[in-house]
């Protein structure tokens, strides 16, 4: 069978497949339009039928806040002499000649009309259609167990927040907050997450995965070669590429944004020979940065594994698909995609290494990169534990149930989050991004550094660790509560030691230790 033919069922085969449902968010309007503008503009409202609830809200020398969805705007004034008024509505009708809202997705029920762009009789079909209850999916999960935002009071890890194309995302303290309502699904948010603690949920990335694995597998089932696999909007018209490569097989998405490095690596793995993301005019200018960033990665890491780096790419509007200058085939992964994000980039990296045998055992990566090991600097690290009980991933564990105190590392659960270099007080950890291709090396745990127990000088019990001990001899020395010699022995004793000698001790019980006696 030729590959046009090969084609021509794999693709009947993606179209009967069916996603798993998701949850609806629902929108209540009763049709209450807040027209703003300035003077000139609201004149262009005597064009819209009286039978349209329309409230006209002058901003001519005032201050105007817009804020809201459809069926919960509102509109907060604020006049020269600091006089404040809310107005709420329905739906918003802006005629400023650039918009008050300047989010690359807006929410539902806003519409900005400049003079120059104005419609009457188009304006008023959209108005008048907005009159009861609204429905969309419900785009994203949110896991705050796994989530890197913030710990102990400092923010880690912003990344979905800075993403964000509607302005839907905020912190609330070590956590973010998703606000359905504003979330129009742009799925950048899933993309940059470090940990997969925000997923795209319709299609969930189980479902497209399974939908790129059964088409591929149809297509190399058929006698189709060297599939192609192009990822683009719903929207876009792809008719033009699939006439113009006989092996291309194209799947639509919502939202480009959302198909990431799992999707990508998967994709290979199931037995696409290259990976295009087609990038047209209607993917915000954020959302392609930040393909273009985790593409970047990617071909940093196919580069690693042997692979042509063009494997996985971006493609300009209506341009031609790039070339790659080796094309291998690998025997097809027939594993179900995991649910989680970092699962999947894993399974299909271990698949992909397996088949492909590189001489390489790591790929460098660039910051800021998801993948990487952390370096402990001994010299520094009095072994406090802060790191560990900051860190998101799991990736920095104690040694509490062993004699020695240690930290160590698994680096296959880091997330480069730098939640531990912010926690350190001592300033002894580094970053360095990188992915390790050796499975049993990325989940294995390594010590990071260790430490001899310190022995209680009175009763022998170790509890502390030496360095610890060392450090707080130094900078305590000088200390007029550390002036004598027996003070500063106490720093070698364990709580319960420390607190018979101070009993036993007549220049701390006599109150030479009290600092108010220094100014009597």
């Amino acid at each position: 069978m030729s590959n046009r033919q090969a084609q021509q069922q794999a693709l009947a085969l993606r179209d009967s497949f069916e996603f798993e449902p998701t949850s609806l968010v629902t929108y209540q309007s009763a049709g209450k339009v807040l027209a703003v503008g300035d003077d000139d503009g609201l004149k262009l409202c005597a064009d819209l039928p009286a039978s349209l609830d329309l409230v006209p809200i002058s901003s001519t020398g005032k201050n105007l806040q817009i804020d809201g969805y459809l069926g919960a705007y509102v509109v907060e004034v604020i006049d020269q002499h600091g006089n404040s008024s809310s107005h709420k509505g329905d739906a918003i009708v802006d005629l400023h000649e650039a918009a008050r809202l300047t989010r690359e997705m807006l929410p539902p029920g806003y519409f900005h009309v400049a003079a120059k762009d104005w419609d009457a009789a188009g304006l008023t079909a959209e108005l008048e259609g907005l009159q009861g209850e609204f429905q969309k999916p419900r785009y994203f999960d949110y896991d705050p167990s796994i989530c890197a935002h913030g710990v102990n009071g400092k923010i880690a890890c912003r990344q979905c927040i800075d993403a964000c194309p509607a302005d839907a995302i905020q912190s609330i303290g070590e956590k973010i907050e998703v606000n359905p309502y504003l979330c129009q699904g742009g799925g950048s948010c899933t993309t940059v997450c470090p940990s997969g603690a925000i997923r795209y949920l319709y299609p969930n990335l189980r479902d497209n995965g399974k939908r790129v694995r059964d088409t591929l597998r149809k297509y190399l089932q058929q006698g189709g070669e060297k599939p192609v696999l192009l990822f683009h909007s719903d929207d876009y018209a792809v008719d033009a590429y699939l006439q113009a490569y006989d092996n291309l097989l194209s799947l639509g998405v919502e939202e480009l944004a959302s198909v990431g490095m799992d999707l990508c690596l998967s994709a290979l793995a199931y037995g696409a020979t290259q990976v295009v993301l087609h990038v047209d005019e209607q993917v915000p200018r954020s959302s392609s940065s930040n393909l273009e960033q985790q593409v970047g990665w990617v071909q940093q890491l196919l580069i690693g594994i042997g692979l042509d780096r063009s494997c996985i790419s971006l493609c300009g509007h209506d341009a031609a698909l790039p070339e790659i200058d080796a094309c291998l085939e690998i025997e097809a992964s027939v594993l179900d995609m995991p649910q989680a994000k970092r699962s999947a980039i894993y399974q299909a990296l271990d698949h992909l290494v397996e088949k492909l045998q590189p001489q390489a055992d790591r790929v460098e990566l660039p910051v800021p990169a998801p993948f990487g090991e952390a370096v402990i600097d001994a010299s520094k690290c009095t072994l406090c534990m802060a790191c560990v009980g900051s860190c998101p991933g799991r990736a920095l564990q104690d040694g509490s149930n062993r004699a020695i105190p240690e930290v160590f590392f698994i680096e296959g659960n880091c997330l480069q989050c730098g939640a531990c270099v912010q926690t350190c007080p001592e300033d002894a950890i580094t970053l360095k991004p990188r992915l390790l291709l050796d499975a049993e090396s990325r989940n294995r745990a390594r010590e990071l550094n260790q430490d001899t127990p310190f022995a209680c000088i009175a009763c022998g019990k170790a509890f502390a660790p030496t360095s610890v001990i060392h450090k707080m001899q130094e900078k305590l020395k000088d200390h007029y509560m550390f002036g004598n010699e027996r003070a500063l022995d106490r720093l070698k004793m364990c709580e319960d030691c420390r607190v018979v000698d101070i009993v036993k001790d007549p220049d701390a019980m006599g109150g030479e230790i009290n600092p108010l006696k220094r100014f009597q």
